[in-house]
């Protein structure tokens, strides 16, 4: 059994305007991206505690797609025998290839156990996601023209033996 419907002309009329209307529209804006489409993104905090030392290193960065250029911030303690070492800064630069991060920026408020200052300097760290444990290397710590862009930390690492890192 088929069923007719009956409508005006100007029914149909006023239909295929809107039909019209809807396809035009949809094409007529460009697409745009999602925030964090593409983009690079790290969060968490790692904490190692191997012997009698403790390293705790805490990011939370975003780098836009197609871009090492990053914004965020990074807190580092190292609770030793020696003495308490620890900075607090800005990260500039964050790349990621597979699970390994490397991220770089400056020391905004720091000292070494021995005293030193390190407010003003550069720094740079490699977090391996990956691996199993996470692990993180030592800090590159030096004057901003001695430590490049996401150079990546010293070739020592900690295994992450609390918490660990988010890679987005």
């Amino acid at each position: 059994m088929s069923a007719f419907v009956r409508t005006s002309p100007r029914a149909s009329h006023v239909a295929g305007l809107f039909l019209a209307a809807v396809v035009l529209a949809a094409g007529s804006h460009r697409p745009r991206p999602l925030y964090a489409q593409g983009g690079a993104r790290i969060s968490g905090a790692g904490i190692s505690k191997v012997g009698r030392d403790t390293r705790k290193l805490t990011v939370s960065a975003q780098a836009p797609a197609g871009s090492s250029a990053a914004t965020g911030t990074i807190q580092f303690i190292h609770n030793s025998p020696a003495g308490l070492s620890r900075f607090r800064g800005t990260i500039t630069c964050l790349s990621v290839s597979g699970g390994v991060v490397q991220i770089s920026g400056a020391i905004e408020k720091g000292e070494t156990a021995t005293g030193a200052l390190l407010d003003g300097k550069a720094y740079a760290f490699t977090i391996n996601s990956t691996a199993s444990p996470q692990t993180f290397s030592l800090p590159t710590v030096g004057e901003v023209a001695a430590v490049g862009a996401c150079s990546g930390g010293r070739s020592e690492t900690v295994p992450v033996t609390e918490d660990g890192f988010r890679i987005q």
